[in-house]
């Protein structure tokens, strides 16, 4: 379960965001200590017995994180990013008006846009229910009339002969104890056309997924300043735009101040955690965390945790605040399209590894000291 907890973390961070705080990104590990030591995957009973809002979270985490986990393998997923974002910067590079959406019901829009090693896009709704396998139907909806989980994957559309699966994903959490075994349900109902990515615009859809998976990798890294250039390089939002007259010139220069706080981040990359994997070297944050309650993993006790995020040292070496503003051409030379092509999980007894090719690495190891006497 190690690699799964690590895709929530990956994946709960949003590509562009302000004001977060540094413990929102260790938030999951709390989930440590939800999960039951059986063959199965099962909930612990204190997780279980949380108030409503608290179990709607981790239902949410949980039925986001396994199905991707198990999607990104079986779909060689390279390049993952929030739905949202995609739909806002890809109809802000196109010039287009972005699809009006809401929160929750039909006009969500889906979870996840992602991208294969072989450029093949994939539209992908999760949900998670404690409440047993006829709810979880229930939550994934229909088509007569369009409801749920169904209804939401069908929010965008890309071009014939780059449309991969269209997935709803719905996953029933057990409880330990209860007799009963979680369950996951993926469907590929037929779409619609909401939004409509267009032939001519794949080269912005690149560009909007990269620049996605580079500032939540960035972020989690700690370059909070440069995920900021990233995620919105035409000002203070991805749905920016370049304006007319004095918001123009307000505008720039903006995005110029933008600019200069990158800059002076990536110049001070040398003082950022530095680490090794896949002979390749990273800078980025690493915490240790003694853990309240020990865990056990394989039969040996677990008392703290270590987790590492990095992004690839020559990436930042090469990055400035200048390449990634939104310029003439379609996608800015940014530098991930060839060092993310697959996203990989590993796991080995007691460690687990999320790699975002070459870019980004996060990994979780378990220690049987406390943090302090390692």
């Amino acid at each position: 379960m190690a690699s799964v907890l690590l895709t929530i973390g990956y994946l709960t961070t949003p590509s562009h965001v302000s004001g977060v705080s540094l413990s929102e990104f260790w938030a999951w590990v709390r989930y440590l200590h939800a999960i039951a030591d059986t063959p199965d995957l099962q909930l612990t009973r204190p997780f279980f017995d949380l108030d409503a809002h608290q179990k709607t979270i981790l239902s949410d985490d949980f039925g986001m994180g396994i199905p991707m986990a198990w999607l990104i393998e079986k779909l060689t997923l390279g390049p993952i990013a929030d739905g949202r974002y995609f739909v806002d910067r890809l109809a802000a590079s196109a010039g287009a008006a972005t699809l009006k959406t809401a929160k929750r019901g039909p006009r969500k829009t889906p979870d996840f846009v992602a991208r294969d090693a072989s450029g093949v896009w994939h539209v992908i709704e999760c949900k998670g229910t404690q409440s047993g396998i006829e709810y979880r139907n229930r939550q994934l909806g229909g088509l007569n009339p369009l409801t749920g989980a169904v209804s939401q994957k069908n929010t965008i559309q890309f071009p014939a002969g780059h449309t991969g699966q269209r997935l709803a994903c719905g996953l029933s959490i057990a409880v330990e104890g209860s007799g009963a075994r979680s369950n996951l349900r993926i469907i590929d109902p037929p779409g619609s056309d909401d939004f409509v990515v267009r032939e001519d615009d794949l080269a912005l859809a690149d560009d909007a997924i990269e620049r996605a998976i580079g500032a939540r990798a960035l972020r989690l890294a700690g370059f909070q300043a440069t995920s900021a250039m990233m995620s919105a390089p035409s000002g203070p939002s991805p749905k920016s735009q370049p304006l007319k007259g004095k918001r123009e010139a307000e505008r720039s220069e903006f995005v110029a101040e933008k600019v200069r706080h990158s800059n002076d981040e990536l110049k001070q990359r040398t003082s950022f955690e530095r680490f090794g994997a896949h002979k390749e070297r990273y800078r980025g944050r690493m915490m240790k965390v003694d853990l309240p309650v020990p865990i056990l993993v394989d039969g040996r006790s677990i008392r703290s945790i270590r987790i590492r995020n990095g992004i690839n040292d020559r990436f930042l070496r090469d990055l400035t605040g200048e390449d990634m503003k939104e310029g003439t051409s379609a996608r800015a030379n940014i530098g991930i399209a060839d060092q993310a092509d697959r996203t990989f999980l590993e796991k080995e007894r007691y460690m687990a590894r999320l790699s975002i090719g070459r870019l980004f690495v996060s990994e979780l190891s378990f220690e049987e000291k406390n943090a302090s006497e390692i």
